[in-house]
């Protein structure tokens, strides 16, 4: 079967738009089966110099210089090295989608049979399939085994009107009689603000407590969204599929940290697939650099995930105690600015000049 696209992205946030951004100026079908930008998991908070890259900056809604972490009794603040951003989850989507020339296609995808992608609406194939699809992974027909489930938590939130932190900056929680292993936020969001709590041990009643975290601040938890946090990390290439994202298990075991590091996995799996498509590398070699951009990594990916252990186990008295001895906005900012740099930077994405209106190819609205 002829090849319809150069690539098919299954998936419409983070990282297949970030793939879709790097692999402008080639024939590229994104799916999804919502409207891009209508299916909120993430709290969405970045590093402005992230949102910056990705064309996307429109979408601000706050953006913070500090980080405040609450444990032990305590309130120790830390100076962020670059301010980070909380966002509007479909504005940032629908810039990032703006600063792309893919096709946009709603729709269900059911599978994958080599480089073909099944949808209910048949089989659409393709030079090359990106997995965007989340922490589940596309389900390919030809594989005889599944793909393992990776370690993975849950978080959800709740979003409410008026300002609920106690003062500037991000707020995160450590407490280990709300949630032994993760940990709960408030976030300044412009005229609102989002309160959530995660825990890295999958199997944990979540909303009571967020419901309990909430009543520090004298408030009932409204609508709720969360999602899977896919730490365990996975391969990013499988039978001849490139994963990115929650689908290669690409959040951080400490922070939970997630948009970032989709958004790289996306922008290195679109300049491999794009140098291959221009003829400068083949297809088993595209492979290959994708592979080892995400491997770079792996290290310290390791290693957060064995200090969020260690901080699972160690009491918060004592977390306050260490934490304090990197309050100086010295230390701070060298501590920050090596977690940045050793998980990925700022995932600078490809971008060029403004595009002409486009076209969707299924004859529905892009983005809804």
């Amino acid at each position: 079967m002829t090849a319809l696209y150069d690539a098919v992205i299954v998936g419409g946030s983070f990282a297949g738009l970030a793939a879709a951004q790097a692999l402008r100026g080639h024939h590229v079908l994104l799916l999804d089966a919502r409207p891009i930008g209508a299916h909120q998991t993430s709290t969405c908070g970045i590093p402005l110099p992230t949102m910056q890259a990705v064309g996307a900056e429109s979408a601000t809604l706050e953006v913070h210089d500090s980080l405040v972490l609450h444990t032990g009794g305590r309130a120790i603040h830390y100076t962020l090295p670059v301010p980070y951003a909380t966002f509007d989850y479909q504005a940032f989507c629908q810039a990032m989608l703006a600063a792309t020339d893919a096709a946009v296609r709603i729709a269900r995808v059911t599978g994958v049979v080599g480089r073909s992608v099944l949808t209910a609406e048949g089989p659409i194939p393709a030079r090359y399939v990106v997995d965007a699809s989340g922490w589940q992974g596309l389900t390919a027909a030809d594989d005889r085994t599944a793909r393992a489930r990776p370690a993975y938590g849950y978080g959800i939130e709740t979003e409410l009107p008026g300002r609920h932190i106690p003062g500037p900056g991000l707020h995160f929680y450590f407490d280990k009689e709300l949630v032994p292993s993760g940990y709960a936020w408030a976030f300044g969001c412009g005229a609102s603000t989002r309160l959530g709590i995660c825990s890295f041990a999958p199997g944990v009643a979540l909303g009571p407590r967020l419901a309990q975290h909430l009543e520090r601040f004298g408030l009932q938890p409204g609508r709720t969204h969360g999602g899977v946090i896919a730490f365990g990390r996975r391969a990013p290439v499988v039978a001849d599929r490139f994963c990115v994202g929650d689908a290669a298990g690409g959040c951080l075991p400490l922070t939970a940290e997630g948009i970032r590091t989709a958004i790289l996995s996306g922008t290195h799996c679109g300049q491999a697939i794009s140098a291959a498509l221009a003829g400068l590398l083949t297809d088993r070699a595209a492979q290959v650099r994708y592979r080892r951009m995400m491997r770079v990594r792996g290290p310290y990916h390791a290693a957060l995930r064995a200090l969020r252990a260690i901080v699972a186990r160690t009491p918060d008295a004592v977390l306050a105690g260490a934490g304090g001895l990197f309050a100086p906005p010295v230390l701070s900012r060298i501590i920050l600015r090596f977690y940045l740099a050793a998980s990925g930077g700022f995932a600078v994405a490809a971008r060029s000049t403004p595009l002409p209106p486009r076209k969707c190819d299924s004859g529905r609205s892009i983005g809804g």
